[in-house]
């Protein structure tokens, strides 16, 4: 979750964007053979192609849903509790694709390019090869490596996993039009090859998804008892900044906020001091604060 320079990755998803439908497999396919994604008859087993095989195993790995286990793979406990029979397997609530969302977005190790592009990118409104060429900078400048070729990818799988196909009125493509994270608008396509990625209210972000990723923060940090809103807002480009990451304005990330507090006032308070709001860990929390999957149960479990 926290940037460190010596630690990225760039590329590894085979030029696939993450397609409806893949996760399911994938959780499906290590819950019969924790070694599916190094089988022969992977292709056969996932029905997909051999890339494709390790796409999959990269957008789980990096979400968090599966962790290497002996040379294979296995499920965490978040991938069980999201895939699983109680959780939402086929992407079905709105509130998972926010979730996967911020899973990719706040890892930096496994997916540095999705990690600069929505905590550090700061232009609304942009070009492909804007993008590329802001990438190109903050690699030199903070990592000092990798291919130009590379990180073109990252960024033209990151505009047609997230770009609306529809919208764009293009020539279909397969891997843009599978993608579920195109249902969240988060990149617009507009006239000219131009994309827009504003920030705003985010009316079908709920709450909890946000309460989620502060509850990730906080127990990344367990020194920290309070997180200033205006850290939650924008990313100081070390740790991922829920604000930046749901493209919240300072007034949407409030509302959520105060939502979010509402619904679990035992563990977090909201309070301004000297003009600076600061979310506050409870010491009902415990020493590491809230565990975050308690949040997803509380919704995968009820729904």
């Amino acid at each position: 979750m926290r940037y460190n320079p010596e630690k990225t990755s760039f590329g590894r998803h085979e030029t696939f964007p993450l397609r409806f439908g893949w996760l399911t497999k994938g959780f499906q396919g290590l819950r019969g053979n924790a070694n599916v994604f190094n089988d022969p008859e992977a292709t056969v087993t996932l029905g997909v192609g051999k890339n494709m095989v390790h796409a999959i195993a990269y957008w789980m790995h990096t979400m968090r849903l599966a962790e290497p286990n002996d040379g294979g793979f296995k499920p965490t406990a978040l991938g069980n509790l999201l895939l699983g029979e109680q959780g939402d397997p086929y992407l079905e609530d709105e509130a998972t694709l926010w979730l996967l969302h911020w899973l990719i977005a706040s890892n930096p190790q496994q997916a540095t390019g999705f990690f600069w592009f929505f905590n550090r990118f700061s232009l609304p409104r942009f070009s492909e090869s804007e993008v590329q060429s802001a990438l190109e900078a903050f690699v030199q400048q903070s990592i000092k490596r990798k291919a130009k070729s590379t990180l073109k990818s990252d960024v033209n799988t990151l505009l047609r996993m997230y770009s609306p196909t529809a919208v764009r009125g293009d020539v279909p493509s397969e891997d843009s039009f599978d993608s579920p994270m195109s249902l969240l608008r988060l990149v617009q396509p507009r006239p000219g090859r131009q994309f827009l990625s504003g920030w705003g209210l985010q009316p079908n972000l709920p709450s909890f998804v946000l309460g989620y990723a502060v509850a990730e923060l906080f127990a990344a940090q367990p020194e920290k008892i309070a997180l200033p809103v205006r850290d939650l807002l924008r990313s100081d480009g070390i740790w991922p900044a829920p604000g930046a990451v749901f493209r919240l304005s300072e007034e949407g990330l409030l509302h959520k906020l105060e939502a979010f507090v509402a619904a679990c006032a035992e563990h977090f308070d909201l309070r301004e001091t000297a003009g600076i709001h600061q979310i506050y860990r409870l010491p009902s929390s415990g020493t590491h604060g809230l565990n975050p999957l308690v949040l997803l149960e509380s919704h995968y479990h009820t729904v």
